[in-house]
């Protein structure tokens, strides 16, 4: 231990004799592992952090299966999952949510709330708590309960923090709730959407008709594994269940199976590729870093020779020289993960302000005790990784070889010479990795922003309205209230466009439904499917969705008028193949309006990219809500400038039809569009950046090879030039030695990212994962970046002057 607390102090005193070196050193180190440090924070938060609930790894998501397409991760039908709850013996409990919002009034100004139905069973799946009250019983699972439980964070903003708030009695929607209970501030559910507000019972969250249609599906069940049982065995009998309600129910459960996965993996499945991804792309940063980082250990080794020969003359084995070089490596990577830490808590924070990523548990994200521990670990196989390289190589030391390779007659000794071109090898072949990475990322990225969405987002303000039932309970109200509020949007200045549309573009909600074609009967489990918006007049027009075929919704299209619908092209090219749908009648099964006539088929327009921008449109029905009833409704307004500008004189608007109706979730379309990208564009940016740094220490370290072994070879040059080498001779020499690493380096690394390319292509759109074009750009750019870099050491070894090259040595 005493030999090895003067290990420490001998390294921190050599270390302090060269502040130059040692800056450069721990600055190239603290990039590479703080960067690494921010990036598991945010992996660790996200895959690695298990859920907040008791037994974590008993909970499971349940999901349905459609069996025609393989199509997975379907919500249930409200009586699946009372048959599925009945007849389990491997789940212990087992229940459902639905998310949603409300207006609180009747206190203060009029609030809107995200909501989350559930039923009453979910508490015993997640085994949470309430802080305040009582959870709820299964009789408020009956439709017409109006029972809710508040988050913490509105018992205290909106109650007050009042001690006896359960029990009290709150207005949502118009209509009279009972509160059971507050839960504790670090309750959340879902995991994956925006925290909730307050909880519903399921009987105020779902009707009695949506309770009993078994081909509703939209619930999101969730369920706790039985001790003992496994994943397996449960999903055995989920497929039975699941077999069973298909013969007993061909019409609506004919195709559909049910399986089961850990809810961890269904809460971050979508977004585990990406972050690894990103932390690939960062861990080749720091591979990066430590090969320079062991190149600035050998130019100091070179310096260190008469050093190491008189600790061999005085008796200092190499085992002994290895490990004091050893701990100054080490060393240098704490004092480098020290720093790294600090930018790590720095970069972390960033990561997680940044708003609209759509990644679940980032903002929990932040360096907690498994990031330090991480980053010393990290710090110490540093530490060992860049300077174990250099220590082997000092540590083999003979003083007559010494003074062979390392006098001052000599140039450099061929095998730490062999050691450093190796090095600066794999950090251009790292740093060509990391760069065609990024540059596929970009340019799929460039393809998706350049990807048109079937509208024009540019001028278009959008918001959110829900009508309560209490007061705008039929049909005609809403459409009354819609109706009027398009025609007074559109009278003021400024608008060109004002409509309304359920569920929006690009947003996660979807009402989904089969059909039926007129002339065209088949069994209805074999029914195909549609994605069905209800929409106000002029919505095609406020949105520019292009007309192909027939007419747009009129004023004629009311409530009392034979039902209309409207199909996109997807849906027309599939199910009316080379024959025009207009004027053709099809029945949508299950619509917003619980339409059950057939409707006809009036127009045809342009492909809307509903789910994402890169996947290809599904069939999509558009019907007139004044034939759908629906309350909740998203306005789209265009304006001839800025939309933003608008929104106060919306509002007077919206409050001079009602006043306890707030506005919500009103941006640009611009930006909402932009937001459906933003998770691609993270990880685009991330490895673009890192590819950035990558490319930069590769070419210093390019840089400082080439400097280095000019240094050294002063005297061979001297001679050279002295027996009549040409400049350009001694141009060509260097340029040669350099491009000569810097092609080997490209060549593993074109290999390499062939390698990894099938890592990334889940990750791209619009551009292949080995697009030839890309490859020559990346090898075109670093080829010029390395020329420059080998350029001025060459430049300046060609005024090297003999004779004062000679005199010296």
């Amino acid at each position: 231990m005493l030999i090895f607390w003067r290990d420490i102090r001998y390294g921190l005193r050599m270390l302090a004799k060269s502040p130059g070196f040692t800056c450069v050193v721990v600055l190239t180190l603290a990039l590479g592992i703080g960067a690494n440090t921010a990036i598991f924070s945010v992996v660790s938060a996200v895959l690695l952090r298990p859920l907040p609930f008791p037994q974590p790894d008993r909970i499971v998501s349940i999901h349905g299966l459609d069996l025609r397409n393989g199509e997975t991760g379907r919500p249930l039908s409200y009586p699946d999952f009372s048959d599925l709850r009945a007849q389990s013996k491997t789940l212990e409990s087992v229940a459902v949510s639905d998310e949603g919002t409300a207006t609180l009034t009747g206190a203060g100004e009029p609030m809107h709330l995200e909501l989350c139905g559930i039923s009453a069973d979910m508490f015993a799946v997640l085994r949470a708590r309430p802080m305040l009250g009582r959870t709820f019983v299964s009789t408020e699972d009956q439709p017409g309960s109006r029972v809710v439980i508040l988050s913490h964070r509105l018992w205290k903003t909106r109650f007050g923090s009042d001690p006896n708030a359960a029990g009290r009695q709150i207005l949502l929607d118009a209509k009279p709730y009972t509160v059971a209970g507050v839960m504790p501030p670090e309750f959340q559910f879902p995991l994956d959407q925006q925290p909730m507000d307050l909880w519903l019972a399921m009987g105020s969250a779902v009707d009695a008709e949506s309770q009993a249609e078994r081909g509703a599906h939209f619930l999101r069940a969730i369920g706790r594994l039985k001790d003992g049982v496994t994943l397996e065995q449960a999903n055995a009998e989920i497929a039975e269940i699941a077999a069973r309600l298909a013969k007993q129910y061909p019409d609506s459960n004919g195709h559909m199976s049910m399986g089961l996965q850990p809810e961890i993996d269904a809460l971050v499945g979508k977004v585990q590729a990406a972050l690894l991804l990103v932390l690939g792309a960062v861990g080749f940063l720091l591979l990066i870093a430590c090969a320079n980082a062991a190149n600035l250990l050998l130019a100091r080794a070179a310096g260190r020779q008469r050093e190491m020969a008189i600790r061999t003359s005085l008796g200092a084995g190499r085992v002994r020289i290895l490990k004091q070089l050893l701990t100054e490596s080490v060393l240098l990577a704490l004092a480098g993960g020290s720093l790294g830490l600090l930018l790590a808590v720095w970069g972390s924070a960033a990561l997680t302000s940044l708003p609209s990523l759509g990644i679940p548990r980032l903002a929990s994200a932040g360096v907690d005790l498994r990031a330090l521990c991480f980053t010393i670990g990290v710090s110490l196989l540093t530490g060992v990784l860049f300077g174990l390289a250099p220590a082997l190589h000092a540590s083999r030391f003979n003083l007559f070889g010494s003074l062979k390779e390392g006098g001052r007659t000599a140039t450099e000794g061929t095998g730490r010479s062999r050691i450093r071109n190796i090095l600066v090898i794999s950090q251009v072949s790292l740093a060509v990795v990391l760069l065609i990475g990024a540059s596929l990322m970009i340019e799929s990225m460039f393809h998706l922003l350049h990807q048109s969405p079937g509208f024009d987002p540019q001028g278009v303000l959008v918001f959110n309205l829900d009508l309560p039932e209490a007061r705008y309970g039929k049909p005609e109200q809403s459409a009354d209230f819609f109706k009027e509020l398009q025609n007074r949007i559109g009278s003021l200045a400024g608008v060109e466009n004002a409509s309304a549309v359920m569920p929006l573009p690009l947003s996660t909600d979807i009402l989904r439904t089969s059909f039926e074609i007129e002339g065209q009967p088949m069994a209805k489990s074999d029914l195909p499917r549609t994605q069905i918006r209800a929409v106000g007049l002029d919505y095609f027009q406020a949105m520019r969705i292009p007309l192909v075929a027939g007419r747009e919704f009129t004023a004629r299209d009311d409530r009392n008028a034979p039902h209309v619908i409207i199909i996109n092209q997807t849906l027309a090219r599939r199910f009316f193949p080379n024959e025009n749908p207009v004027g053709k009648h099809m029945k949508p099964g299950m619509s917003a309006g619980k339409t059950d006539n057939m409707c006809e088929i009036v127009g045809v327009v342009g492909d809307v990219k509903h789910r994402n921008l890169w996947q290809q449109p599904d069939p999509e029905s558009y019907v007139p809500y004044e034939q759908s009833a629906i309350g909740a409704m998203n306005i789209v307004v265009r304006s001839e400038s800025d939309p933003m500008l608008l929104l106060p004189a919306i509002r007077e608007q919206v409050r001079a039809l009602d006043a306890e109706l707030p506005i919500y979730h009103a941006q640009r379309m611009e930006e909402y569009v932009a937001a459906s990208v933003a998770q691609r564009r993270f990880t685009s940016l991330l490895c673009s950046i890192f590819a950035g740094v990558g490319l930069l220490l590769a070419v210093v370290g390019l840089f400082g090879v080439i400097s280095y072994s000019v240094a050294q070879r002063t005297h061979e040059i001297g001679v050279r030039v002295a027996v009549g080498a040409e400049k350009r001779d001694i141009l060509r020499l260097i340029l040669t030695e350099g491009m000569g690493i810097t092609v080997a380096g490209i060549g593993i690394g074109l290999v390499g990212a062939v390698a990894v390319s099938s890592i990334v292509k889940s990750q791209l759109f619009g551009v292949s994962a080995t697009d030839p074009l890309t490859f020559l750009g990346v090898v075109a750019v670093l080829g010029l970046v390395a020329l420059l870099a080998c350029y001025i050491p060459a430049r300046r070894a060609t005024r090297v002057d003999p004779m004062v090259a000679l005199r010296y040595e």
